[in-house]
């Protein structure tokens, strides 16, 4: 491939910093590389000629040079609830999908991290597409920055969820420069506590997380009380099992001050007996972690495994709720448009 036909390198996902770096080799004021990058992610101006702030031979050249490329938003499929699931075309070639999910006048954005996943947990789609490639920040802003636009919230809060396809923790570096730029108040000014990254467990990179200078939300997708059934449910347990799992969650609340939220998808007849709900009061108890009831998303075909009756849930948060803890179910919305927790996998034809 001629020097001619290679790609333009992407600034969409740089960070402020590394932008006006990047601007400064071309000869410009790091100044300049600030009032870029808020065009590029306060303002969503993708074409370096709309930068008016600039000077116009810096606009071209960084034109001429680079590409500004957010990705693009191509399908869309609401569900009966209001909620809508996207086709995301990165930059970077693919598709993924991410959600935008309303409820009592609250927006959360969905997001995916990964195309497909390498983890495998037994009860989610996503892991059945097996492990696929990483998205890079820019791909990961963009989902937000077209979302965004899309539902027409650029001067609305929302909420931001790392929770669609793939792991976040195993995306490790090009998600805390995502959650870096979209918090950053020269461009989309989030606030970090809008932010939450769910991960099934990896030990090291929440022990890590926990320093980060722009910090999430952190919510532990634990859906099991005793090691043999989350070895049985989410492979990862095989390597931290749960007592190292607990431990980095103490890490997490000692560096930063802050309770973790453990996520409990139920599944009827696995998770949901009266000792595991025992069991995971008792866990809560010893982290000062919420918990977050979540009943299973079926999807008949596909996975085996079916959600409790609405009673039995109902049942289990009165118990949690007796023992003193701060408990709450999510009923998942947009089941109905196959885009619901778990059910992001790209069935349908791209």
């Amino acid at each position: 491939m001629s020097e001619r036909t290679l790609p333009k390198d992407n600034l969409y996902g740089l960070e402020r910093e590394a932008l006006e770096a990047r601007l400064s080799a071309l000869g410009a004021p790091r100044f300049h590389g600030r009032q870029a990058f808020r065009w590029m992610y306060g303002f969503g101006a993708v074409d370096p000629n709309a930068w008016t702030d600039l000077p116009k031979s810096l606009r071209s050249e960084v034109a001429e040079r680079f590409r500004v490329d957010p990705g693009g938003l191509d399908v869309e499929r609401a569900a009966d609830d209001g909620t809508v699931k996207y086709r995301f075309r990165p930059a970077g070639g693919g598709v993924v999908e991410c959600v935008a999910m309303e409820q009592s006048g609250r927006t959360t954005l969905c997001l995916s991290s990964q195309a497909g996943c390498a983890l495998g947990c037994e009860f989610c789609l996503t892991g059945k597409m097996g492990p696929g490639r990483n998205l890079d920040a820019g791909e990961i802003v963009g989902q937000v920055r077209l979302m965004r636009d899309a539902r027409g919230l650029a001067d609305e809060r929302f909420n931001i969820v790392f929770m669609g396809m793939g792991e976040p923790l195993h995306n490790y570096d090009a998600v805390t420069s995502a959650i870096r730029v979209l918090t950053d108040p020269e461009g989309l000014a989030i606030s970090r506590r809008r932010v939450t990254v769910s991960t099934v467990g990896l030990v090291p990179s929440i022990e890590r997380l926990a320093e980060e200078r722009v910090r999430p939300h952190l919510a532990v997708s634990l859906n099991a009380t005793t090691d043999e059934v989350r070895d049985r449910l989410m492979p990862i347990n095989r390597r931290y099992p749960l007592e190292r799992l607990l431990g980095a969650c103490r890490v997490w609340v000692e560096r930063t001050g802050e309770r973790p939220t453990f996520e409990y998808v139920l599944l009827a007849g696995i998770n949901d007996h009266d000792d595991d709900v025992a069991r995971l009061a008792a866990i809560a108890r010893r982290i000062g972690a919420k918990i977050n009831l979540i009943p299973f998303n079926a999807v008949p075909g596909l996975l085996p495994f079916e959600p409790p009756s609405e009673a039995r849930v109902d049942a289990l948060l009165a118990a949690l709720l007796r023992a003193g803890h701060r408990a709450s179910v999510r009923w998942s919305r947009g089941r109905s448009a196959r885009a619901a927790c778990g059910q992001l996998a790209l069935l349908e034809a791209s």
